[in-house]
């Protein structure tokens, strides 16, 4: 099966997207969604309640550390968690239950062949997905390496699928 790699194409994104919205699997795109632009771990996405999102505009996770939530998920937690009980699970099956880790990866891969997408996306390309952009728009390699607890940045290139020698970068204007 080999690693998963990150969704670098925007496109193709927006392709999963438009997949879930006109399915109208609005719990698996808020998962999707939410996972791609905060790089949380799916057992922790999984084990999201109503009273951990409910009103919230940043997730807490350990060591303090928050993630921002946008527009776009905000509006989806309504929809998923309206009429649910504080202490439900935000991502539920048909019978009301904790969603499991195995549905979820099962159900995202089907999504991928069925879309002709790159058979190397699996629910770990979800992370990997916000890193590699985050990456691509900050280059801040050391706030990758706090958030995913990554103590080599050779560890975390090759987690968001980029090489790169850190050797050959230029800092212009350093005239001291």
């Amino acid at each position: 099966m080999g690693t998963s790699i990150p969704i670098k194409s925007v496109e193709e994104i927006y392709l999963i997207k438009e997949f879930y919205k006109k399915s109208n699997r609005i719990q698996d795109l808020l998962l999707f969604t939410l996972a791609i632009n905060t790089g949380m771990d799916l057992r922790d996405l999984l084990n999201l309640k109503v009273k951990d999102v409910k009103g919230k505009y940043y997730l807490i996770l350990e060591k303090q550390k928050s993630l921002p939530l946008n527009d776009e998920i905000l509006g989806l937690i309504s929809l998923v968690i309206e009429g649910l009980p504080m202490d439900s699970y935000v991502f539920r099956n048909s019978r009301g239950k904790k969603l499991d880790r195995t549905t979820v990866f099962y159900s995202f891969k089907t999504v991928c062949s069925e879309l002709g997408l790159n058979d190397k996306y699996s629910v770990s390309s979800w992370r990997k997905t916000f890193a590699y952009h985050y990456y691509e728009k900050y280059k801040d390699i050391s706030y990758l390496m706090w958030l995913f607890n990554q103590h080599a940045v050779s560890v975390a290139f090759k987690f968001i699928d980029v090489q790169e020698n850190m050797n050959l970068r230029y800092r212009e204007g350093v005239t001291l």
